[in-house]
């Protein structure tokens, strides 16, 4: 029997060592949770007992977190637009959402630092600059078709975030799509809004996992959202801390952190109205050709919901990106 334990004692334990888990830490737009989660070390903490390290990796752009995610290199995007997600399963990849993060509405916006254009009308024939495939190049297609234009009136360039905003003030491009810190370092030095998110659309960050590691550790899953949930606990009680930790992560001073936050707003569930919202986006990606068909993100068979025992009326703990 003692030889029996000491052989199974060596085995979970080489089961065990080298095993981690990977994340991604998009900085941007205000990913407050995840930030705290990070600097108190929560999912440290959480997975320590069982020998499971945590690895962090800085990737930002919604595409190339999902490339990560199906490749297997990540097994957790810590936090992703949804447009990603949908135009990603159009694609025929799927993840699925595990938890949401935020709708960062008020912290999207067109923006431009010439004094000739006055307004959206004013960039037809110009050159107009955001991140492909993500909320940033919906953002632009709904400010277009608010204004009766599409994409074919403006010359359109696709750029990632940071080079958006060093584009803006070069002179490389008229307008560009920013977020958070760009939108207020841009304000700063005398940029311009031409729009914002706010009535357009509806942005929604969420927390999204690969099929296979929902499917092998839908323990890992729900001890995530536990750290999560945690995480947002902390902001509740320790809410200048929590805007310390993201202040010095971000290069930002906290009064800029602190208007993040309040323009930011911070979740762990989608609730009814993000689900409706979920679904015009889905439509209207569709129009504008960026899926060949319209999918269904919501899987009321995903392998791991049975982890999640209360659901809050009007919300859900998870749904999944699939095909119809």
């Amino acid at each position: 029997m003692r030889v029996l334990f000491c052989v199974l004692s060596l085995f979970v334990a080489l089961n065990l060592f080298g095993k981690e888990i990977n994340v991604t830490y998009p900085r941007c737009p205000f990913n407050l949770q995840l930030i705290v989660m990070k600097h108190k070390g929560l999912l440290e903490k959480e997975f320590a007992k069982d020998g499971i390290k945590i690895k962090f990796h800085d990737i930002m752009n919604g595409p190339k977190q999902i490339e990560a995610a199906i490749t297997g290199k990540v097994d957790i995007c810590g936090s992703i637009n949804t447009t990603s997600l949908i135009i990603a399963a159009g694609q025929n990849k799927k993840l699925q959402i595990i938890g949401a993060v935020c709708n960062p509405t008020n912290t999207l916006a067109l923006m431009t630092n010439d004094p000739s254009i006055k307004s959206v009308k004013d960039l037809k024939g110009k050159t107009v600059a955001c991140d492909k495939g993500a909320t940033l190049h919906q953002l632009l297609l709904e400010v277009l078709a608010k204004n009766n234009m599409t994409i074919k009136d403006i010359n359109y360039v696709p750029m990632v975030l940071p080079e958006v905003y060093d584009a803006i003030f070069t002179g490389k491009i008229d307008a560009g799509l920013l977020t958070t810190v760009e939108t207020l370092k841009a304000k700063k030095r005398g940029a311009r809004i031409l729009a914002t998110a706010k009535g357009l659309m509806r942005p929604k960050l969420v927390v999204a996992v690969n099929e296979s590691f929902a499917k092998n550790h839908p323990d890992w899953v729900k001890r995530y959202i536990k750290v999560q949930h945690q995480a947002m606990e902390f902001i509740k009680n320790h809410k200048h801390e929590a805007l310390k930790f993201a202040a010095k992560d971000l290069g930002i001073s906290y009064q800029d952190a602190e208007w993040l936050y309040n323009n930011t707003k911070l979740k762990n569930t989608l609730s009814k109205d993000d689900i409706i919202s979920l679904k015009k986006d889905i439509d209207f990606l569709y129009q504008q050709k960026l899926i060949p068909r319209k999918v269904n993100i919501l899987s009321k068979n995903a392998v791991i919901e049975i982890v999640f025992k209360n659901f809050v009326k009007d919300q859900i703990n998870l749904c999944a990106v699939s095909h119809k």
